[in-house]
């Protein structure tokens, strides 16, 4: 009897082996790191993609939890870039990205700089700013979508 259970406990362990699914973490983070570069381009370029729309956001920020849709996300962009003009975007630490073993979510921190271009009564002023952020993305149907970020000024 002994033997069957270990048999059949040996059997179990490698078919549930078998059925996991087998993830190039490396290949995953490559994904986030071109998904990564593009936003920081649109916001060069002053694009506010519209792409997430129907995706929940939860805001973490500044003391406040934030639930948003992504229409309310996507509008506060779209303001964002009406008063002013991302003229530089440096890391400057990371990103540091972690994708879970199955493939399916992924953590990513990261320090930025970023200079923002703004007329004021005329005169053509630069902003500075640094902020450290924490983005949650998770994917499905095969793309990576943020869930949530959390960030400092």
């Amino acid at each position: 009897m002994r033997i069957f259970t270990l048999s059949l406990l040996s059997f179990l362990i490698l078919i549930s082996f078998g059925c996991m699914k087998n993830v190039d973490i490396e290949a995953e983070k490559a994904e986030i790191l071109k998904i990564l570069a593009a936003d920081d381009q649109e916001l060069l370029d002053g694009i506010s993609k519209d792409d997430t729309l129907n995706v929940e956001f939860i805001s973490i920020g500044e003391g406040d939890l934030n639930r948003l849709t992504g229409v309310q996300s996507h509008e506060g962009n779209r303001r964002l870039l009406e008063n002013g003009k991302f003229v530089k975007i440096e890391n400057l630490d990371g990103p540091v990205i972690h994708v879970s073993g199955d493939g399916t979510m992924a953590w990513v921190a990261v320090k930025t700089k970023f200079v923002i271009a703004y007329d004021s009564l005329g005169v053509e002023r630069e902003w500075e700013g640094i902020e450290a952020r924490l983005e949650v993305y998770e994917k499905k149907n095969n793309e990576w979508d943020a869930v949530a970020g959390a960030q400092t000024h």
